[in-house]
């Protein structure tokens, strides 16, 4: 996305102690028909009113198409829908704002019929708002999704001599008010999970005005747009836009007139907290309803009455905790992964497969992370690797070349042979966002690495400038996640397609600049392979053949030249007090759940704390 600052974003996930833990899943999530929160209350009758407060990172804009991380992307979610939605982060896909959808026969082109629906302002939702709407998305210059229209789902366009996009010429049309139809280039095997993210929602025709008034003469967002990212942004969610102060709140509130099911709460509450022990001190003040427990303070024993569901999420009660409350407690292994990662052209090769050497992702795992997180040798999460978990163990085995275990000889070694030594040492600056549990990991490597002559000075950035100080090339080596905008291993692997490393440009996925001074036969080959993938999209056995061979060579890639250290897939723990009755979400992730199910025991919330908490840092 792109705020005030200029600051591009993308779906990035910041991973402190408390949102992270992780487990092997078979199959995908499916439904949940009780409130889902392990209170044992599923047979109660739902309350209307109360607000539902929750503890969110730093939030940028409200404009679905410049909203790429997810602490934006959960508000966004709540303000904006889509033709189709992840019900509950669920890896299935359902209608939302299509009450039909149809294909032709090579499922080249979908025609949607719109749901009786209107947005917030009372205008009606229209098939001619979905025109403007991935026009905008296509071309708007605070878009961060536009390759997800033009080249993950390949809708029809022209371009012009440096190949960007013309704009007014994107393959959509309105037949009437109530028909949208879609032309693709070729056939895309995720063309309606694709469209469930939120960077497709619908708003209303002309609400920023032409893509040429989104900007000043200066290039800086116009009065208009503004209005609209910031300060009145206008969907058709369940919740409606209140008010938002940058860096400490955001609220919204029920959306009477909603085409679904109208929310039970009255109000949501975000408040921004980056901070990890702030977070916990809040949330033990009762000043939230759902909240994570950073690493240090978590305690596995805690964890009472546990049971796996049938779609194998754990459900049970966590505590007591330092204010004496027995919480409810759930745990979602989510289609997540999370790496270092290396500005390749600052970071010399030796030293990064040095650091590959020296890591050690079951002791970061078991030992950091107290068992809460799956370690990760992949960039492609096993719910997603061909073969899914057996496939994903299987190549490890096979191919994986830094072994299972700190190997501090080896990294020696490896330095050693590139010239390196005592008195030829190299020093590397290492950024991890705000976090007490990256901050051990770096430490970690801080220790391992001064025995293969590399001093790794050790740096904490907020969430925000991290990726600021990525674009701009000002990164060495960092930290960072990716949670899945659809569920399939190439929504993982466009972060190391080396043309989307390129620091500087727009578009840019990963700031490693893969390739981009000198190629190497593992970029050129990570190349190549993305480009099969790109030639072999359609929803067919003989082209996911094609695809899953591909996705093996760019992860073999990625190990040879060491440009992401893949070190654990994540998943989402959800503490929560007895009064709120959630459902359950699924393998996308929390921040995909509409909170219009979600609802209060009213005689027992506590009352809410309007002033900020100390130690809140967020603040840009």
């Amino acid at each position: 996305m792109t705020d005030n600052n200029g600051v591009s974003r993308r779906r990035f996930l910041r991973a402190t102690g408390g949102a992270a833990a992780a487990a092997a899943l078979a199959g995908c999530m499916g439904g949940d028909d009780g409130d889902g929160n392990g209170s044992g209350n599923g047979d109660q009758e739902p309350q209307k009113g109360g607000t539902y407060r929750k503890i969110n990172s730093t939030i940028t804009t409200f404009d679905p198409v410049a909203a790429g991380d997810t602490a934006s992307g959960q508000v966004v979610q709540q303000l904006f829908d889509p033709l189709m939605n992840y019900p509950n982060g669920e890896t299935e896909v359902e209608s939302l704002l299509a009450a039909e959808v149809a294909e032709n026969d090579d499922a080249s082109q979908y025609t949607f019929t719109i749901k009786d629906a209107q947005f917030h302002n009372g205008d009606p939702v229209r098939a001619q708002d979905f025109v403007y709407s991935f026009e905008r998305l296509a071309a708007s210059p605070h878009s961060e999704r536009a390759y997800f229209l033009l080249d993950s789902l390949g809708v029809t366009h022209e371009t012009d001599g440096d190949g960007n996009y013309k704009p007014g010429t994107l393959g959509v049309e309105a037949e009437d008010e109530k028909t949208f139809v879609v032309n693709l280039e070729r056939p895309f095997h995720a063309s309606l999970q694709m469209l469930a993210y939120s960077s497709f929602a619908a708003v209303p025709e002309g609400i920023v005005g032409g893509i040429d008034e989104e900007t000043n003469g200066d290039g800086d967002p116009s009065q208009q747009y503004k209005q609209f990212a910031q300060q009145e942004p206008i969907g058709s969610g369940p919740f409606v836009f209140d008010g938002w102060e940058k860096g400490t709140a955001a609220d919204a509130s029920r959306f009477e007139d909603y085409h679904g099911e109208a929310a039970y709460v009255d109000k949501v509450h975000w408040q921004v907290i980056e901070d990890d022990q702030a977070i916990y001190n809040y949330a033990m003040g009762k000043n939230v309803d759902t909240f994570p427990i950073p690493t240090p303070k978590y305690q596995q024993s805690k964890i009472k009455d546990d049971e796996k569901d049938e779609q194998g999420r754990t459900v049970g009660k966590y505590g007591p905790l330092e204010n004496g409350e027995e919480v409810n407690y759930l745990k979602v292994p989510e289609v997540s992964t999370y790496y270092f990662a290396f500005n390749t052209a600052k970071v010399p090769k030796p030293v990064r497969q040095a650091v590959a050497y020296v890591t050690d992702q079951e002791q970061l795992a078991n030992e950091v992370y107290k068992g809460r997180v799956e370690p990760g040798y992949h960039l492609t999460p096993p719910l997603v690797f061909p073969g899914e978990g057996e496939g994903y163990d299987s190549h490890i085995e096979e191919a994986y070349p830094y072994g299972k275990e700190s190997q501090v000889d080896e990294a020696k070694r490896v330095m050693e042979e590139a010239g390196y030594g005592e008195n030829n040492r190299i020093s590397v600056t290492f950024t991890h966002y705000v976090s007490d549990t990256w901050k051990q990991i770096a430490q970690i490597l801080q220790q391992q690495l001064r025995g293969a002559y590399i001093d790794l000075k050790i740096e904490q950035a907020e969430f925000a400038t991290l990726l600021e100080r990525g674009e701009k090339g000002n990164l060495q080596a960092y930290t960072l996640g990716w949670i899945a905008d659809w569920p399939a291993p190439d929504n993982f692997l466009q972060l190391i397609n080396p043309s989307n490393t390129y620091t500087g440009q727009t578009g840019v996925l990963t700031y490693t600049n893969w390739g981009r001074e000198q190629e190497t036969e593992a970029s050129k080959a990570a190349a190549e392979a993305w480009k099969t993938i790109s030639g072999n999209l359609e929803p067919t056995d003989e082209a996911q053949e094609k695809r899953n061979a591909a996705y093996k060579k760019m992860e073999e890639a990625n190990w040879e030249d060491v440009v992401l250290v893949n070190t654990f897939h994540g998943a989402t723990e959800r503490f929560s007090y007895d009064y709120l009755h959630a459902p359950k979400f699924g393998a996308m992730g929390p921040s995909r759940q509409k909170y219009n199910r979600f609802w209060i025991e009213q005689d027992a919330q506590p009352d809410s704390t309007d002033a900020p908490p100390s130690g809140n840092n967020s603040s840009q």
